[in-house]
């Protein structure tokens, strides 16, 4: 195995500031090198203890998307409480003499995730 977890002190700090962005009614998007989410990614690729984090995500309503990297081939799910899960795909591992890059425009309703050459596009909507 590979990759690493969460520790305990991290599951209490991620619980602490999804707790404050509920009382101010803030919207959240978690970002992560590890993939949080299986439909997401392979599963070598995974947090070790990515269902103890989901956990703590999915006591709040506030978080939209969970971001991450490391699953070089890409992916992106939608769990069962709404939360897009995307995984993004290795910027090294383009052709030469293409461009590896992407911007997200943030919206009240959704993020748009705009890709360029072989970096895909996504459009994760949800309600405000």
């Amino acid at each position: 195995m590979f990759n690493g977890a969460v520790g305990r002190e991290q599951l209490e700090w991620l619980d602490g500031i999804l707790q404050d962005a509920t009382k101010l009614k803030q919207k959240v998007i978690v970002c992560c090198h590890l993939p949080l989410d299986l439909c997401a990614s392979s599963q070598e690729a995974l947090l070790w203890n990515y269902d103890e984090a989901m956990n703590v995500i999915h006591q709040y309503n506030c978080v939209k998307a969970c971001l991450s990297g490391h699953d070089r081939k890409g992916g992106h799910s939608t769990d069962s409480h709404g939360i897009h899960h995307r995984s993004f795909e290795a910027a090294l591992e383009g052709p030469p003499g293409t461009d590896a890059f992407r911007h997200i425009d943030v919206y009240d309703n959704r993020l748009l995730l705009c890709g360029t050459d072989r970096m895909q596009g996504t459009e994760m909507s949800f309600n405000p």
